[in-house]
């Protein structure tokens, strides 16, 4: 175990999530201009994007094969697929000026497949590389530099987009996962040790994962909060660039929007770094809650770019609040031989509300005003505080009632 925060492998672990980062806000931007310039609806968009999010519906098993693999190979390999992706998309999108919307959807569900083995597989390795007590420091910096490259690479992303083209900021995203897969070449991440006598088949150690998840009411809890808060902010999401360009300010506007929520996240990353030891995780995802669900309210009375842009800045420190303690939680309440596949859980039942929301909605997000998807995500944000209140509480008394 590292005696030190500091040591080689988080360091090139830190540089590598940066340069990442850097790369998926320029090409988040890129993709959801090039998708709009070429169909001119947010339906379409709202389409993509759940391509995207469809493979998170295998991961449970993602997760069963990344507690199986070496960590290293799972995030190398998802990165390389994931660069090669994006380059031929870019690329294509260069060469013909227009890229079949089929294509790209074709492409987004592939590099959704790819991202399905890097998530669980990056969450799993932080404790690999940091000793116990400095896991509250290390997920505030990772969230608060990964969060200060997005805030850079949503400004470029702009500026990229209107003085260049979509496919440019594209290819930089492609490039910028091949140099994380080199990064990652170096770090050395301790084998893990495999379990005495026969292995279980894949379905038992699956349901091994969702046992440890059984034990705690927040772990059970968590999961049926963000599916409501996926459902209601998959909308939003996708409403966001054509609000922007009806405002006349189009993907200036909306990189702006981006790079404040960037920077709200990267305040709540420093705040972690500063304070992470002393507050409990518990408490800060309560505020998250509350403070998103109050600043969408805001939004939907006043959906004008003089309120949305503070707004934005607010909603990045209230998701901070909310992602980064939880990784904690978790890092905290599981045992690492089964992080993979809690962490595959977690994001399959949460992310799934996305894709399933947007094939819903995308009928009708060209037809409804667009600020009434921000009352939405504000009722949902609300119920989640309520649930999460509820949840805590009741796990507070569960000891003293185990006891009597």
């Amino acid at each position: 175990m590292p005696a030190s925060l500091w040591n080689r492998g988080f360091v090139l672990w830190l540089l590598g999530t940066a340069q990442s980062q850097l790369g998926s806000a320029l090409a988040g931007i890129a993709l959801s201009f090039l998708v709009l310039h070429q169909t001119g609806s947010a339906g379409q968009m709202a389409l993509t994007l759940a391509c995207t999010l469809l493979p998170n519906l295998l991961g449970p098993l993602a997760g069963t094969l990344v507690d199986r693999w070496p960590l290293r190979g799972s995030l190398i390999g998802a990165d390389v697929a994931r660069g090669l992706l994006q380059l031929t998309v870019g690329g294509l999108a260069l060469l013909w000026g227009e890229v079949p919307v089929w294509l790209v959807n074709a492409a987004a569900v592939l590099s959704g497949l790819a991202g399905l083995f890097a998530g669980p597989a990056a969450s799993a390795a932080v404790p690999a590389l940091v000793a116990p007590g400095d896991l509250a420091r290390a997920n505030g910096l990772l969230g608060s530099v990964g969060r200060g490259a997005w805030l850079l690479g949503t400004l470029a992303g702009g500026w990229l987009v209107t003085s260049w083209s979509p496919p440019v900021a594209i290819l930089a995203d492609g490039l910028s996962f091949l140099v994380m897969a080199t990064l990652l070449g170096w770090v050395n991440l301790p084998r893990r040790a495999a379990a005495p006598g026969t292995r279980p088949d894949l379905w038992t150690e699956l349901r091994a994962g969702l046992g440890v998840m059984g034990r705690s009411r927040l772990l059970v809890l968590a999961p049926i909060i963000a599916l409501l808060l996926n459902a209601s902010l998959a909308p939003v999401t996708a409403i966001l660039p054509k609000l922007f360009d009806t405002l006349g300010a189009s993907a200036s506007g909306y990189s702006t929007f981006l790079a404040l929520e960037s920077a709200g996240l990267l305040a709540a990353g420093l705040l972690m770094v500063r304070f992470g030891e002393r507050a409990a995780p518990t408490r800060l995802i309560g505020s998250g809650l509350l403070l998103t669900a109050v600043t969408y309210t805001t939004l939907w009375c006043w959906p004008v770019t003089g309120v949305l842009l503070p707004g934005a800045l607010l909603l990045g420190l209230g998701f901070g609040l909310i992602n980064l303690p939880f990784q904690t939680l978790l890092h905290q309440q599981v045992p690492q031989a089964y992080l993979g596949r809690v962490f595959s859980v977690l994001g399959m039942v949460s992310s799934m509300g996305m894709p399933l929301s947007l094939l819903l909605v995308s009928p009708w997000l060209d037809r409804l005003p667009l600020a009434l998807w921000f009352g939405l995500a504000a009722l949902a944000q609300g119920a989640g505080w309520l649930a999460w209140h509820w949840g805590c509480r009741q796990g507070q008394r569960e000891p003293a009632a185990a006891t009597a």
